[in-house]
């Protein structure tokens, strides 16, 4: 449960504002594949569509794992958009390793850094976890 409750404060993080990345920070390929989800879950957040976030960025297991803890993913995401405060998530760094990722998102300029992992998913990214 604390993993779901740590996804959703993440999700409450990027749900108003946009990713970007730093000036100095230019990524290519994969990563930039990754990056570029986090701009999607930032967007997606923005608009309040829940359905978005558990169709097209979180991963299957992720989903999963919110209907287990005796919810469903839509829910659990519109509930965190409403507790969302607005924030600027910049990608600092994307690390692959095969079909897995992770990226460091930082939040605004001064903000605090968080671990958020991704998985190769039906030929695209998909979010794992947000924030550890």
């Amino acid at each position: 449960m604390r993993r779901l409750l740590v996804i959703a404060a993440a999700l409450a993080l990027s749900a108003c504002g946009t990713a970007s990345t730093s000036n100095d920070v230019k990524f290519t390929g994969a990563q930039k594949d990754v990056a570029d989800l986090v701009d999607k879950l930032a967007t997606a957040g923005q608009r309040h569509d829940a359905s978005t976030i558990c169709n097209d960025i979180l991963s299957k297991q992720l989903v999963a794992e919110l209907k287990t803890a005796g919810g469903d993913c839509e829910s659990e995401m519109k509930d965190a958009i409403a507790d969302a405060t607005d924030y600027d998530l910049q990608v600092r760094s994307v690390k692959i390793d095969g079909n897995n990722a992770t990226a460091q998102v930082r939040q605004g300029d001064k903000g605090k850094v968080a671990t958020f992992t991704f998985v190769k998913e039906g030929g695209g990214w998909r979010a794992s976890a947000l924030g550890s």
